[in-house]
């Protein structure tokens, strides 16, 4: 599987842009392992000095304390390894870019690696490798391709987590299948859609659930009733509350291997008899959100 290629990164352009790649450009295979390590592979060229460390930059971080050191192994067969383990997976949640050094001084050239090829099989269903237990408490981190063809990180830091798994529209109302990892749902768990930037009262829908998977009514008509009529969308975010006494968890979609679910993920939206559209979307970083648009004034 080919390393997947985003349109636009939420965070911001890609700080180091490169038109044409060359000969010598360095660049990293990457490889997702089953027991949640990522291995960097570098080719190491005969007629280049050879690189010492891999480095990890958050973007929008400071450089001195949002850097990750990674250090290489020797050379070997032409080439040398990094590896991301369980631990270093913890990331802070954001963007990663990745660059290479030929010394692992603090403040040594560094140069942007691009990506080669990328086996991320086992990212592609991570919820149902969390049902067995291997789900790294939260740590989610997805190789990818930037919009100038460079190698980055997404990486998400969330625990408890709802992943949703599936999305339904039907008639006035939308179905959310999930998974809830990290807390245990209860007979009085509910779903709560909160209007974004609004004083809206939340709204909330019925669950059941069997285990850590829950099946959740979204009261799409209710929403639409409940938005406000400012010419402007109202976005709803949702929440699932596991029981009375626990805080609610923002439901998302981060186990698999796309970095960002707007350009893959899409759905159409239903509409109401009053022309009214409402329907589901992801934002920039994996949420689960519902959009209602109400038609113009007369």
């Amino acid at each position: 599987m080919t390393l997947p290629v985003t349109a636009h990164d939420a965070s911001g352009p890609d700080p180091a842009p490169h038109h044409t790649p060359q000969p010598l450009t360095p660049h990293a295979h990457c490889t997702a392992h089953a027991d949640g390590t990522l291995t960097l592979t570098v080719p190491q060229p005969a007629t280049a000095p050879p690189w010492y460390a891999v480095l990890l930059q958050r973007r929008g971080g400071h450089q001195a304390t949002d850097t990750v050191h990674l250090p290489l192994t020797d050379p070997n067969a032409g080439h040398s390894t990094a590896t991301l383990t369980t631990a270093a997976l913890r990331l802070t949640e954001g963007r990663w870019d990745v660059y290479v050094a030929r010394a692992t001084a603090p403040g040594a050239p560094r140069t942007r690696l691009r990506p080669g090829v990328g086996d991320l099989r086992t990212l592609a269903d991570e919820a149902r490798a969390a049902t067995r237990g291997r789900h790294t408490q939260g740590a989610v981190c997805i190789p990818y391709t930037t919009t100038y063809g460079n190698l980055s990180l997404r990486t998400w830091l969330r625990w408890p987590h709802a992943e949703a798994t599936a999305v339904h529209l039907a008639d006035a109302d939308g179905t959310l299948d999930g998974l809830l990892l990290g807390a245990c749902l209860t007979d009085d768990a509910r779903l709560e859609a909160h209007a974004l930037h609004s004083t809206t009262p939340p709204v909330t829908g019925p669950v059941r659930h069997r285990g850590p998977h829950f099946t959740a009514t979204v009261p799409l008509a209710d929403l639409a009733h409940q938005s406000p009529r400012t010419g402007e969308p109202t976005e709803w975010e949702l929440w699932l509350r596991p029981g009375a006494a626990t805080p609610s968890v923002r439901v998302a979609r981060i186990l698999d291997d796309v970095p960002d679910k707007r350009t893959v993920y899409r759905y159409p939206p239903l509409t109401l008899p009053d022309g009214t559209t409402t329907g589901f979307a992801y934002t920039g970083e994996g949420d689960l959100s519902v959009s209602v648009h109400h038609p113009p004034a007369p």
